[in-house]
């Protein structure tokens, strides 16, 4: 069995996705009817930054097959699959739900005096990430009249969820045959041409088959059925999306791929990207907004671009220190059965 210890450069790879996330959103802060960067070129810049999401679908793609075939795992574990993932996934996402929340009440009814109302109902929809599935039907929505992602990046992790339901299902046929493999793919491909826009797996299932053929690859070496999965999904991207796009996925699948191994290149802020990635908006963002009318903000906005970046840092160990490793602990601890 391969040493997962060598898989160090994912780790670093997630790192870059969350900072790039950061910062494009740090880097697009709008207050007062004016972009805290003021040069539009520079802004255009990290706007490629967005794409980090999209990296990050490319790295699940790899790193869930990866867990499964070293995990030996089987359909008849699917249950316990999904109580791993979920286990690891919700606790940092329930307690940034919680914290936004409770930032909310504090500042509505202690600093602008205006009252807060606390969207229990929404709470639950975004807990369930159940958002989208209730904006679609109206009935559903005179039951949740404040429906809406409490966080725009929460509907990402929508996304990953639907990918974990599907991934435990579809593994098992592409260990029998890698046929399957290729006839998903293009069914996944398919659909998300066809759907788009909806924010679904099948959308960003480029992302996610780059991963898959990038496993196979690292495992076995590149061979047919890898190579179609990489083509059609680089067709898929250039054909349906935007340059960005393409861009984020081969750049992904390209460091999975070719990376070393023994890269280690900011390992530890990889480790706690997904508290960084969760986290970064509150604790950078509400940063930015309340020093916006200050010297500092004006004069040096790339200086508090990265205060935002390491206040989010420290704020993203703490919840992964407390929080996300126990989970992952948690999360290790559910075994699949023979």
């Amino acid at each position: 069995m391969q040493n997962k210890g060598r898989l160090h450069h994912i780790e670093s790879i997630r790192a870059l996705a969350a900072l790039s996330v950061a910062l494009f959103h740090f880097t697009h802060a709008y207050h007062d009817d004016t972009f805290m960067i003021s040069t539009e070129g520079i802004r255009h810049f990290f706007m490629v930054g967005a794409q980090g999401v999209e990296i990050f679908y490319v790295i699940s793609g790899f790193i869930i097959p990866y867990a499964l075939y070293h995990g030996r795992y089987q359909l008849k574990n699917y249950f316990p699959y999904l109580l791993k993932r979920l286990s690891r996934l919700l606790p940092p996402y329930y307690l940034t739900i919680a914290l936004i929340t409770l930032t909310g009440f504090i500042l509505h009814t202690y600093v602008w005096l205006s009252g807060y109302n606390i969207e229990w109902r929404n709470i639950a929809a975004n807990a369930v990430f159940g958002v989208d599935l209730i904006a679609s039907s109206d009935s559903l929505l005179q039951f949740f009249p404040d429906n809406r992602w409490i966080n725009p990046i929460f509907e990402t992790l929508k996304v990953e969820v639907q990918f974990y339901l599907l991934i435990g299902l579809l593994f098992p046929l592409f260990q029998k045959k890698s046929t399957y493999l290729i006839l998903s793919a293009l069914a996944f491909l398919a659909i998300g041409a066809a759907t788009i826009p909806d924010n679904t797996v099948f959308i960003h299932s480029p992302y996610f088959f780059l991963g898959i053929a990038a496993f196979y690859i690292r495992e076995n070496g590149w061979t047919i059925y890898s190579g179609i999965v990489v083509a059609s999904c680089a067709a898929s991207l250039l054909s349906f999306y935007v340059w960005q796009d393409f861009f984020a996925g081969i750049l992904a699948f390209a460091l999975i791929v070719w990376l070393p191994s023994n890269f280690r290149f900011l390992r530890f802020t990889g480790k706690i990207s997904y508290s960084y990635y969760l986290i970064h908006g509150l604790v950078g963002g509400q940063f930015l907004y309340f020093t916006r009318n200050t010297t500092l903000y004006h004069d040096y906005p790339y200086l508090m671009v990265i205060f935002a970046l390491l206040f989010s840092w420290i704020a993203a160990y703490l919840i992964y220190f407390c929080i996300e490793k126990p989970s992952l602990s948690l999360s290790k601890r559910i075994k699949y059965k023979d």
